[in-house]
């Protein structure tokens, strides 16, 4: 009887050693899994075009952007966007430089282009690329401050302005490069030579517009031009370049 308790007894020493040994290469595979996980948030895209733009101040209003950094291939248009957090709200942030990418299409969407800038904190801890869409212009203001920025703008909105002359013209293609210029909507008086601009929001990127119209106007006691955008409203004809937009832009 004692002869079998001892042997059973060192069976069992031999087989725990045993056991733990074989949890090793399942501890390994999650270790390899979760290596494997860090690695697809890595996407190579199709470069358009890169540029710096003037120093802007942006926001985020909603959400948590994502934020990546850039690794550009030397010999090739293509760039590597690697995930390295997200943006956080109630700070401001400053865009330097943008890129434009084409995204791979995929079995549900279609391929697309997207602008992303370079941000960083004014102390530069927070730095990297975003994707400009999910940014909001001007500087982060506390919920007070809002208020108060949305009623200035509000008065400054509209602006009446003396005109010089209005004609149609030849359709002219143009685009634009750097900042996205303001469009304003336009109401003319119907006994007098003034004209009302109010602005409705800035011109998309990466695009080719056809302007139809134009006027000049009395602002700061000079003559100023604007081109009457199809599709948009009245642009500053000097905030625009002729021709189409290329990649390249």
């Amino acid at each position: 009887m004692m002869k079998k308790v001892a042997m059973i007894a060192a069976a069992a020493a031999m087989v725990l050693p045993l056991g733990l040994g074989a949890i090793a290469p399942a501890q390994a595979e999650t270790t390899a899994f979760a290596a494997a996980k860090v690695a697809t948030k890595k996407t190579t895209l199709l470069l358009l075009s890169s540029q710096k733009m003037k120093k802007a101040a942006y926001h985020v209003k909603s959400g948590k952007p994502a934020l990546y950094s850039g690794a550009f291939a030397a010999d090739q248009p293509k760039v590597t966007l690697t995930k390295k957090g997200t943006l956080a709200g109630q700070k401001t942030y400053y865009a330097t430089k943008k890129i434009v990418v084409k995204t791979k299409a995929t079995k549900t969407t279609k391929a697309k282009k997207v602008t992303y800038a370079y941000v960083k904190t004014a102390n530069g801890k927070v730095k990297g690329w975003v994707a400009l869409s999910k940014l909001t212009a001007g500087k982060f203001m506390a919920a007070d401050g809002k208020k108060v920025v949305k009623k200035a703008a509000d008065k400054i909105t509209s602006k009446t302005y003396t005109l010089v002359n209005a004609k149609k013209i030849k359709k002219a293609v143009y685009h634009f490069k750097g900042t996205q210029p303001a469009v304003f909507t336009g109401k003319f008086a119907a006994d007098r030579a003034k004209v009302t601009l109010t602005k409705k929001g800035v011109l998309p990127e990466s695009k080719t517009f056809t302007a139809t119209k134009q006027m000049t106007i009395k602002q700061n006691k000079k003559n100023v031009k604007y081109l009457y955008i199809s599709k948009q409203g009245w642009v500053k004809a000097s905030t625009l370049t002729a021709g189409k937009f290329m990649a390249a832009d």
